[in-house]
């Protein structure tokens, strides 16, 4: 009877997937650093339209939060702020630099935010659109 040495298999096949999980690895930072991001966003959006929304009829009220939102780092590029009779409407999209998405050909991640804020029994309510 002939014994066969199958002791190199498992090497192999282990180098062969370490790309593969060090592929999805990366791709799961750069997910939730974007994931990060929105959540920093809609946080830092209740705050500042908590603070404000009773000055929402001021002249400077869309170039007040704008100016809010960039001492926060958020980028204001393509903000959107609409003040209606009894609600704002916040629109901003952005794009984020990607980490680990370059190996694969992903430069950047684009997020797109909207949120509809009003107030409701005295209570200031933030929904996404």
């Amino acid at each position: 009877m002939i014994k066969l040495n199958n002791k190199g298999q498992t090497l192999i096949m282990f180098v062969l997937l370490i790309p593969l999980i060090l592929l999805i690895m990366a791709l799961v930072i750069d997910t939730s650093f974007v994931y990060k991001e929105k959540i920093k966003f809609q946080s830092i959006t209740k705050t500042i339209l908590r603070n404000t929304y009773d000055k929402r009829y001021e002249s400077n009220f869309e170039e007040y939060v704008g100016n809010l939102y960039q001492k926060n780092k958020i980028n204001t590029d393509n903000l959107k702020i609409k003040v209606n009779e009894n609600d704002i409407i916040v629109k901003n999209d952005y794009k984020i630099n990607s980490i680990f998405g370059r190996i694969i050909g992903i430069k950047n991640y684009k997020i797109k935010l909207s949120f509809k804020v009003y107030k409701e029994n005295n209570n200031i309510k933030l929904i996404k659109e």
